[in-house]
């Protein structure tokens, strides 16, 4: 059986996985031919990677992830989720570090966690929101603009995703917290958070 910190560093692969699946298809190295389709794909793949950040905080209570986990179908609107994401552990959400300082051999230092630039709380629901609506298919009878905002370009979100995650802080149900890193290829990697006095 994995352990809570493999769990984590599971849900952190398979993002970068999607987040690099985005970027292959932008890159033309994933080709579907029409333009609603690749836009469909674009949005499963940032829908799911907002519920892997979300079911990734969980990884510590297997009980509780089950129970949140079953639930989640019956949430729509990621205000929803994200409320019971809350009543949960309030602390889920990921906060973005700057990239460490060594400060001694072995001892790496973060500053200040950063304050923008990446997928805040309302980015999630608003983004939860735009994949909802880009992968349902539309009333070919309703009125209006078919067009949906989506706030930032594909890029400019694949940018956010990546700087809200590569290097953060995660605090679990348990109350453990980590520094989480996930580098362009390789192992995810998962360190104890020791709190400067």
């Amino acid at each position: 059986m994995a352990t809570d910190v493999q769990t984590y560093c599971d849900c952190m692969a398979r993002i970068r996985h999607r987040i690099n699946v985005v970027q292959t298809i932008m890159s033309g190295g994933i080709k579907i031919g029409h333009a609603d389709q690749t836009a469909e794909l674009i949005f499963i793949q940032f829908r799911k990677t907002l519920e892997e950040i979300a079911f990734a905080s969980l990884s510590a209570n297997k009980e509780k992830y089950a129970e949140v986990h079953a639930n989640f179908s019956k949430h729509w609107r990621a205000k929803e989720m994200l409320a019971v994401m809350d009543t949960v552990n309030p602390n889920f959400y990921p906060v973005p570090l700057p990239a460490p300082i060594e400060t001694a051999p072995g001892h790496k230092h973060f500053g200040e966690p950063l304050t923008d630039g990446f997928v805040t709380r309302d980015d999630f629901a608003f983004l939860y929101k735009c994949s909802s609506e880009a992968l349902h298919t539309r009333n070919p009878y309703k009125e209006g603009d078919p067009t949906i905002n989506i706030k930032y370009t594909v890029q400019e979100w694949v940018v956010r995703f990546q700087r809200l995650l590569s290097w953060h802080c995660a605090t679990l149900l348990n109350g453990d917290r980590w520094v989480v890193n996930i580098p362009c290829e390789g192992n995810v990697h998962v360190y104890p958070a020791t709190p400067t006095v």
